[in-house]
């Protein structure tokens, strides 16, 4: 199954990424982080995005993210979180073995079976 854009969902993580990044004014790493991911967050923003990104390598920023933990103490409000919220959106959502395994895990949680 292809992934394909949710307009709704991606404009609504873009500017969660915006406004999260924004409540660090003065902390230079939050901010380029912002900068880096301007164009696409005005792109998302604005309608622009038609087309999942394929390779999540192409969304800047993504080794900071994920490999690096550049923004693992920027919690309230969560920068990786809604980075990673964003970066889903921008692939084009979860798949739904994705969403099953997420259910799967969050059951599991809440100790109920699957």
């Amino acid at each position: 199954m292809t992934q394909k854009i949710d307009p709704a969902k991606l404009k609504a993580a873009a500017e969660r990424l915006e406004w999260v990044c924004q409540q660090y004014p003065n902390e230079e790493r939050v901010q380029g982080l912002l900068e880096s991911m301007r164009p696409l967050i005005e792109d998302a923003k604005a309608g622009r995005v038609h087309a999942p990104i394929a390779d999540r390598h192409d969304i800047p920023a993504r080794w900071a993210v994920s490999g690096e933990g550049l923004y693992r103490d920027y919690k309230d409000p969560d920068v990786e979180g809604a980075y990673v919220a964003f970066a889903i959106e921008m692939q084009g959502g979860l798949s739904q073995d994705d969403q099953d395994i997420n259910a799967i895990i969050e059951n599991i949680r809440k100790g109920t079976p699957s």
